[in-house]
């Protein structure tokens, strides 16, 4: 068998096929990444609770957010899909979730500062719309 054995000096060819691969791939996993980042990032100091569960079927919901103005609760926001809206907005949200899928589910985050009356008031909305299955979001203790 005789083998060639390049000489100094000469060409040396580059496949840049790979190169052009790699760098298509970062930027797609850089795209995918910045757009997850944008999901409901709404920030909300959870309450804690000692039987807290992860539920199995948690994605998917829809997330409603309610967002403590100040420790006494007494004022909140209400965030639905990145966008504040107001309470009577909800259940008409609800009923075309509904009519796209007959199995909609909600996932609330409740600010821990949040009244119970604004949670009671979500709740209601989403019971007139049709929606009855809700997961309350919160903090394990360690416990």
């Amino acid at each position: 068998m005789k083998f060639k054995i390049p000489v100094e000096g000469g060409e040396d060819e580059i496949n840049m096929a790979p190169m052009i691969d790699m760098v298509f791939l970062l930027l797609i996993f850089f795209m995918v990444a910045s757009h997850m980042s944008k999901m409901d990032r709404t920030p909300v100091e959870l309450p804690v609770a000692d039987e807290s569960k992860v539920p199995a079927n948690a994605r998917g919901r829809q997330l409603i957010t309610l967002r403590s103005r100040d420790n006494t609760g007494e004022e909140v926001d209400i965030i639905m899909n990145l966008k504040p809206v107001e309470i009577d907005q909800i259940t008409p949200y609800v009923r075309n979730l509904l009519a796209d899928d007959p199995k909609a589910e909600i996932y609330l985050r409740a600010d821990r500062y949040a009244k119970h009356k604004h949670v009671k008031d979500v709740m209601a909305a989403c019971a007139e719309g049709g929606v009855v299955n809700v997961i309350f979001a919160t903090f394990e203790s360690g416990n």
